[in-house]
């Protein structure tokens, strides 16, 4: 059964496009973020000044302690993470809006707090480059995809950028022939 069956179509009409925030939407006019309860959302956390010292991945004991604390706390499912050290992408689900935006809200005031030592009296200034991306995932293909991505960043990391794009070539050509498949049989 797809996950959109599950759904309520008016929830579906409400959502005019499936991604929101990153930096294509500064100095934007601000809509609603698009969130679909129960349904897996990608999302990223992006700043460019998370280099040497500030990186995530030099302090990924904090922020894996970190996002699992705020899940914990918001009530949301975190089904994958990759910290590729300016950026950070999860997979997440959820069952209520408001809790998962304030897990946004909170996650991303306390990592950037913890890791430039930022409080009342020092301030360190902004250090995203924008408001936390996120997009609904509507088919078990996207997830397939994602999954893919989150893969070909894990190698990025750990094997060099070489490696990471032969990986992605491949996936690519795989998910085009499974979308190729699925176009067959519809027609």
């Amino acid at each position: 059964m797809s996950q959109l069956n599950l759904i309520p179509q008016k929830d579906l009409r409400a959502v005019k496009a499936y991604s929101f925030g990153g930096i294509s939407l500064k100095k934007r006019r601000k809509v609603a973020r698009p969130l679909i309860e129960g349904l897996v959302h990608h999302v990223v956390f992006k700043s460019s000044k998370a280099t040497g010292k500030l990186s995530f991945y030099v302090h990924k004991g904090l922020v894996q302690s970190l996002i699992k604390e705020r899940a914990k706390k918001f009530y949301i499912e975190i089904l994958d993470f990759v910290n590729m050290g300016n950026h950070l992408h999860l997979k997440v689900r959820f069952k209520d809006k408001e809790r998962f935006q304030n897990f946004l809200r909170t996650f991303a005031a306390i990592l950037s707090r913890k890791i430039t030592g930022a409080h009342r009296s020092s301030s360190f200034g902004r250090f995203w480059d924008g408001l936390a991306f996120t997009r609904v995932l509507m088919s078990k293909l996207e997830e397939l995809g994602l999954r893919g991505y989150f893969e070909g960043n894990h190698r990025q990391r750990e094997l060099g950028y070489q490696e990471r794009e032969m990986y992605l070539k491949q996936f690519n050509q795989f998910i085009y022939r499974l979308r190729q498949r699925k176009a067959r049989t519809i027609a």
